[in-house]
């Protein structure tokens, strides 16, 4: 690549801190925040800070002594011990992009529209900047709160690291599995789970606020024979009553029996491989996630280097802990808006969440 100049934006490239301010609205929602705050920015950020000491010695005391902690090293990537590495991307606007908008500039418009036009085109790539590094972080997060750890795989990453899975040390006894599997909804019992799951927290001190569960995870449980039953003996209906109870009556019948609340997960992320996007899933289909209330842990994050000696030639824009810049280059001709962010989450109530394999039978 040849040496970055300039961004083609001028004067508005300039004030790109002043376009992302204005247009925080516009911006794509993520499921994260719900749950997690940002943690404080540090210089450096680690799976020690991350994880924890304590966790990380704690799981490493049960490997093979001549293997590494469950994280395989690749592309500068150290053990558990390491550096957690950046989340980025870049966004092209070639010289034909470039074009096209010169010849609509060039037509007989008001200053006030060329004005606009130029604005909406160079926040058209900031959002997308700005959005991609957190769509990242809620794969983590749904990763994290339905199986326990974090996989970056050709999968969810098909063009940076591919890793084997992030343990985050949830501890072996709050992983449960169920009587019968729900999908046998004419034999599963997925209340008598739940109550065995709340039973077992609250002699441990635990209290769970909300359950999380997929839509279709949410159905099976819904069109359980047990379900059925129960709900039409809550409801007070006809005894031959096959009576499928929505969500909110479903929740009625658990809030009156001391169970937590289903709240329903449904994110989908788009995933991009060789120029087509796929649709991922980051929540574990089979999962139901039991949670405690308030946040349930800190996006750990660090200052990109850019943040403490920026570069010359660079425009430089943070959204939310993203950083965001412009630039571009004269041979070939480009346009490039970038995005990093140093983050990964940690989980501090995840001695307090427990985990339902509800496809594997006990």
């Amino acid at each position: 690549m040849s040496e970055k100049v300039k961004s083609m934006f001028g004067v508005y490239a300039d004030k790109m801190q002043v376009v992302v301010d204005k247009s925080l609205d516009l911006f794509a929602p993520v499921w994260f925040k719900k749950y997690f705050d940002w943690g404080t920015p540090t210089t450096a950020l680690t799976f020690v800070s991350v994880i924890g000491r304590s966790r990380i010695e704690a799981a490493a005391s049960v490997v093979d002594r001549n293997s590494p902690a469950p994280l395989r090293s690749r592309a500068g990537l150290e053990k558990l011990s390491g550096s957690v590495p950046a989340i980025k991307e870049s966004f092209r606007m070639n010289e034909d992009d470039y074009r096209n908008y010169l010849t609509v500039q060039n037509m007989t418009l008001s200053d006030e529209a060329k004005r606009n036009m130029l604005l909406d085109l160079m926040f058209g790539d900031l959002k997308k900047a700005g959005d991609a590094p957190l769509k990242r972080l809620d794969i983590m997060v749904l990763q994290a709160l339905s199986l326990g750890k974090v996989t970056v795989n050709a999968a969810n990453n098909p063009d940076g690291l591919i890793l084997t899975d992030i343990d985050l040390c949830m501890p072996a006894t709050n992983y449960r599995k169920p009587v019968v599997v729900w999908s046998s909804t004419a034999t599963s019992t997925p209340i008598t789970d739940i109550k065995a799951i709340v039973q077992d927290a609250d002699a441990r001190g635990i209290t769970f606020e909300k359950m999380l569960m997929t839509p279709s995870k949410f159905w099976q449980f819904q069109q359980s024979a047990e379900t059925i039953k129960m709900l039409n003996a809550f409801y007070r209906l006809d005894s031959k009553a096959q009576t499928v109870g929505t969500l909110e009556q479903i929740n009625s019948f658990l809030a009156a029996n001391m169970f937590p609340q289903i709240e329903i997960v449904n994110v989908s992320v788009g995933v991009e491989k060789d120029g087509a996007t796929s649709v991922y899933k980051p929540f574990n289909d089979a999962s139901v996630t039991f949670i405690p209330s308030g946040k349930l842990g800190l996006i750990h994050n660090a200052f990109a280097i850019e943040q403490m000696v920026p570069v010359t030639g660079i425009n430089y824009a943070t959204y939310e802990k993203v950083l965001l810049k412009k630039y571009a280059q004269h041979n070939p001709w480009a346009e490039f808006t970038d995005c990093e962010l140093n983050a990964f989450p940690g989980i501090e109530a995840i001695d307090r969440i427990y985990i339902l394999d509800s496809e594997t039978a006990a």
